[in-house]
């Protein structure tokens, strides 16, 4: 499998999940269920990078000033939605990618899916270590 295709397999297994909750609740409201796994995506995302930052931070011991709407703050973001939107968007190449993964057999999806729902758990619980490791200045206001 390309990278492309695994993370086109992150979007499909989380436009599942949202699918079926939108058909369990009958929900119809302003976000497709493409806009809800796209928003849930770059939520994870975000969380990577953060991590990756606190991690560089801790072990370099290097913590710049960096202000969030400036280009250096903006740029991994920006990045993220405009790879979003080469990827999926463009052309409506995420119907593609569902038909495509639908074909496959259950107990291959069932397997992907593990993968994704770990590695999804993974950055959660990799966001939360490394905000101990560097903890904000002030420290965690929970």
């Amino acid at each position: 499998m390309s990278i492309k295709q695994l993370y086109s397999y992150f979007f499909y297994i989380l436009y599942g999940i949202w699918f079926k909750i939108d058909k369990s609740f009958g929900a119809t409201g302003p976000f497709p269920t493409k806009m809800k796994a796209l928003i849930c995506m770059f939520g994870i995302e975000v969380w990577l990078v953060f991590s990756i930052a606190l991690y560089f931070g801790y072990f370099f011991n290097i913590h710049p000033h960096i202000v969030f709407f400036s280009f250096f703050g903006l740029a991994p973001f920006i990045i993220l939605l405009v790879m979003k939107w080469f990827i999926f968007e463009k052309d409506d190449r995420w119907e593609n990618y569902v038909k495509e993964f639908n074909r496959w057999s259950p107990k291959k999806n069932r397997a992907g899916a593990w993968i994704v729902i770990i590695v999804i758990l993974f950055i959660v619980f990799n966001f939360i270590y490394s905000l101990h490791l560097n903890p904000p200045p002030g420290g965690l206001k929970w």
